[in-house]
């Protein structure tokens, strides 16, 4: 496993200064990558998928989903999104082209999700929620579709980046629910987008600056929705970044484990 630190590159200049050199001292974020994913204690089936990779200490990338349709369908959809978005991620990305992979992702996810289910009955009405990440030292992007969700962690404080498409979400901005509110409300698992349920489907991007020391997660509702921010925070400001994914999980499974349970941890 790579560890996170702080990596330094020399950079020669020209034209040299008067001592015949010029040097730029250029700090260079490192970062480290972990995911885990549990059944919980009610389902019978996992139906959530991830994927994460780190091609140089500097860049990494993961992707959360969380399937829904059938007996067969959501562990299907999530499946395929998440293999589509690893042949995509083969190639680092320079930064201007981050939003079209993106697009691409997340439209190819769609397309192959749709098709397999238009071609299958006992699919038909399969979809998954998407939220992906990719990490390129202090610039931190993401995408989703649906409720799964990136936070960003830092010094006294965590903030939900992405924003959840659902019911719920929608009575939380025309100010009829608060967002306390929205996590107990009886149609809190309605999502208004998803992968693979419509032939066109639209996406949301966010990019964000980061700093040392700071973590993102990506999660399933598994975990959202039985665990709130602020313990979310603690446990991500105590313990070992190694675990986690795995303390987050056993805090949601504490509380009944009623979902399948995603995370994805990224450290800065």
């Amino acid at each position: 496993m790579l560890q996170s630190a702080e990596r330094w590159e020399a950079i020669f200049l020209h034209p040299a200064d008067s001592f015949g050199i010029n040097i730029l001292i250029r700090r260079i974020l490192t970062v480290r990558i972990i995911g885990s994913s549990h059944i919980g204690k009610v389902r019978k089936e996992n139906q959530d998928a991830f994927w994460f990779f780190q091609p140089a200490p500097e860049i990494c990338a993961g992707v959360v989903c969380d399937g829904m349709g059938g007996a067969r369908g959501g562990s299907r959809a999530s499946a395929i999104a998440v293999e589509t978005a690893r042949r995509c991620f083969q190639a680092t990305p320079q930064p201007e082209h981050i939003e079209p992979l993106f697009r691409r992702i997340v439209e190819e996810s769609n397309r192959c999700v749709h098709d397999e289910a238009a071609g299958n009955p006992e699919l038909t009405g399969m979809g998954t929620t998407m939220v992906l990440t990719l990490a390129i030292r202090d610039q931190v992007f993401f995408a989703n579709v649906g409720d799964s969700r990136g936070y960003h962690i830092e010094k006294g404080g965590i903030r939900q980046i992405t924003k959840d498409h659902s019911a719920v979400q929608e009575l939380v901005d025309s100010g009829h629910i608060t967002q306390r509110q929205a996590r107990i409300h009886p149609n809190k698992n309605i999502i208004t987008r998803a992968i693979g349920i419509e032939k066109n489907v639209v996406y949301d991007f966010y990019q964000i600056t980061v700093v040392t020391g700071d973590i993102i997660i990506l999660c399933s509702d598994g975990l959202s929705n039985f665990v709130d921010e602020n313990e979310i925070q603690f446990e991500a400001s105590g313990g070992s970044f190694d675990d986690l994914p795995k303390r987050l999980i056993d805090l949601a499974n504490s509380r009944g484990g009623a979902d399948n349970i995603t995370v994805v941890a990224i450290q800065v």
